[in-house]
């Protein structure tokens, strides 16, 4: 598995009736910015990749996203894809105030 870090800017989703089975789908198309260093070079990569249904309703923002390959389906039948098994909020997130037990 793969760790990177991962913006996202927006989630639109796309669902429909499936021509070959007939079911329902939907789609949550997350699009991205990408930054990775390979062999010590950074490189920014702007793209759309599908949310899991786990994380389908996460905010726009950075997080750490783990990557896993896995086999594709519909046009991506066969093929090895990376698919998001998980995402941890990225960089400064604000410290949550801690409630206080009231005196009896």
């Amino acid at each position: 598995m793969s760790k990177q870090k991962l913006t996202i800017l927006s989630v639109n989703t796309r669902s429909g009736i499936s021509q070959k089975s007939g079911r329902p789908y939907t789609i949550r198309e997350a699009q991205c910015i990408l930054e990775q260093s390979v062999d010590g070079v950074s490189s920014i990569i702007v793209g759309v990749i599908n949310l899991p249904e786990k994380l389908a309703e996460s905010p726009a923002g950075d997080y750490l996203a783990e990557f896993a390959l896995a086999q594709g389906n519909g046009q991506d039948a066969g093929r090895l894809v990376p698919r998001i098994v998980s995402l941890v909020p990225f960089g400064n997130v604000r410290a949550q105030p801690k409630v206080e037990a009231k005196a009896a």
